[in-house]
């Protein structure tokens, strides 16, 4: 019997529901302030809105550089049982957040009109860009500890309570728009206050995850090391490297259309900035689902679930792109009349969004690709990514804009597909040299030392099947007598013990079992969707779990995603020539 992707995949929904909501609610806002504004007001005012983009992208950057990396060695330490490093970098994360989030508030108070001058070049945008920038600069807290606490509350189990703060959110922020800006005639300030008013409810959910002691992790100053920024940072940078490289793609190509074009050409690229946010939705769910789960699975020794994981991300995020693509291509006017695009323009726009709707699609693959080539320490080609994947496109942009205006629109899908080119064909030298690697996602074939990976169905059939699979491996391994029959007891009775107490009813549901031989200790991984049990806790209600316990040389568990994680590690030191 082999590993299902079962498990993996009721993860990963779990996660990616959270995860794309959070980017949902970190990007849609900008959406929905350009749409109503633009309709409410009138489409400089939207203009203007997207103008903040590199402003909401910069304290994206920052989070990635230190929440992300954080994140993502929490997730590695969860998974090897080292609650204490988890403890020392969550609170590492809170406290640095906090310091940047507020200076950037200090200068929304102090001194915006310096970030106003410094992106917006066209008067006739300046005050509505003024009343927009200004509660957005006070609020970046807020900002970031949305990001902050989507990310660490989906880690920590909860992934369903952070969808419900950020629909919550979007519903809140959607609501506020139109009762800031039609009833109380605030104008554009309106529309971003709407968006801090949404994020404030979203914290207030999403913070009651740590009260009463639910949470795996705390704060603990005792725990604090500087050494856990450098290594957060370290996780973090190719995701922040990206982030920047956005920020400036984002600055550099708004100026060149805006300067070279006109204000009304910049309208049209605000709408492909827009189609982007929502592509960037899909990618952004798919890489933090990804990176975090497959950071846990790691930590676990889990190459197996890793694997998974990432066909089932780079699965999800093509499919979710086809049918945002087809929308684009087929109906490109409905979306350019959303953002209540003028008739003058409404041809222009409609070509571009067919365009982008292609090239957005390409850039999110070679994201997502970045994401899984960090997580394999191919830095050269996870950086190379980084760097070019946005800048790329500025030289090709201002020389379109500036020789060739008509072919403007095509510079994303030019700059993308030349690194698309590149990353191909020194993957491909990659995969003649070590022929362990699979073709362009550069994931090993195999496993470093001996291991047995498979599912089964909760059933009294299912069981004794797998046990005979497993008496058979052990003996293929040269094993001992007596080292085969302490991992077949502890096996056995663990699995027992989730047959017949999960409550599980789903007779499609498996249970994974894992075991890995290394430098003579077998360590078995069993998970299951079940009924919460700890056969720590609980070993004295069975003489079973108790012979379990007793052969163990060390035994965890934990219950996270919905699910029981068990590792057993056991002492085989016996083994025979």
């Amino acid at each position: 019997m082999q590993r299902k992707s079962y498990l993996t995949g009721k993860a990963f929904k779990m996660f990616l529901g959270a995860s794309i909501l959070t980017a949902l609610s970190a990007m849609l806002g900008n959406i929905v302030d350009g749409i109503i504004v633009s309709h409410l007001i009138d489409y400089n005012a939207m203009s203007a809105t997207s103008l903040s983009k590199p402003i909401i992208q910069g304290n994206y950057t920052f989070y990635q550089l230190v929440g992300l990396g954080a994140s993502i060695l929490v997730a590695k330490a969860l998974g090897s049982n080292d609650r204490r490093r988890a403890n020392g970098l969550f609170t590492m994360a809170i406290i640095v957040l906090l310091i940047y989030g507020f200076a950037e508030t200090a200068v929304g108070i102090i001194c915006p009109g310096v970030v106003v001058d410094a992106i917006c070049t066209g008067e006739a945008l300046r005050a509505y860009s003024m009343q927009y920038f200004v509660p957005l600069l006070i609020g970046t807290p807020l900002f970031l500890a949305v990001y902050f606490l989507g990310g660490f509350t989906a880690i920590d189990g909860s992934p369903k309570l952070v969808s419900v703060a950020m629909i919550i959110d979007n519903a809140v922020n959607l609501t506020m728009d139109i009762v800031l800006i039609k009833v109380f005639d605030m104008g554009v300030a309106g529309s971003s206050v709407a968006t801090l008013i949404g994020h404030a409810v979203a914290c207030v959910i999403m913070l009651s995850h740590y009260v009463g002691g639910r949470s795996q992790y705390r704060i603990d100053l005792s725990g604090l090391r500087l050494s856990g920024l450098r290594e957060a940072c370290g996780s973090g940078m190719p995701f922040a490297v990206a982030s920047i490289c956005m920020t400036v793609y984002l600055y550099s190509t708004q100026t060149i259309i805006g300067g070279s074009l006109g204000h009304d050409k910049l309208f049209i690229f605000s709408v492909m900035l827009n189609i982007m946010t929502i592509y960037n939705m899909f990618v952004s769910g798919s890489c933090a689902t990804m990176q975090q789960l497959a950071a846990l699975q790691l930590g676990m020794g889990d190459s197996y679930g890793h694997r998974l994981t990432v066909f089932t991300a780079f699965r999800f995020l093509n499919i979710s792109l086809a049918c945002a693509c087809a929308v684009m291509c087929v109906a490109p006017e409905l979306v350019a009349r959303m953002f209540d695009c003028p008739e003058g323009l409404l041809t222009e726009c409609c070509g571009g969004v067919r365009i982008y709707g292609v090239a957005f699609w390409l850039f999110c693959v070679l994201y997502l690709l970045m994401v899984n080539y960090k997580l394999l320490h191919q830095t050269a080609l996870a950086n190379f990514i980084s760097f070019f994947l946005n800048l790329a496109v500025i030289p090709v942009m201002w020389l379109t804009a500036t020789q060739c205006p008509a072919m403007v629109w095509w510079s994303n899908l030019i700059a993308y597909a030349f690194v698309a080119v590149v990353v191909l064909i020194v993957a491909r030298v990659k995969t003649q040299r070590d022929k362990n690697l699979m073709p362009v996602l550069l994931l090993p074939k195999g496993v470093r030392y001996p291991s047995l990976d498979f599912s089964y169905a909760y059933t009294a059939e299912a069981m004794h099947s797998s046990f005979e699979q497993l008496s058979e491996w052990l003996k293929g391994r040269r094993l001992s007598t007596s080292a085969i029959f302490k991992v077949r007891v502890v096996a056995e009775e663990l699995m027992s013990n989730i047959t017949r107490h999960s409550g599980q009813t789903n007779e499609h549901a498996y249970a994974d079992v894992r075991l890995v031989i290394r430098d003579n200790v077998v360590t078995l991984s069993i998970t299951d969707d079940g009924k919460p049990f700890n056969p720590i806790e609980n070993k004295d209600k069975g003489y079973g779990l108790m012979i379990a316990n007793g052969l163990a040389t060390d035994i965890s568990y934990k219950y996270q995603f919905g699910q029981n994680m068990t590792m057993v590690k056991i002492d085989i030191s016996d083994k025979e020539a």
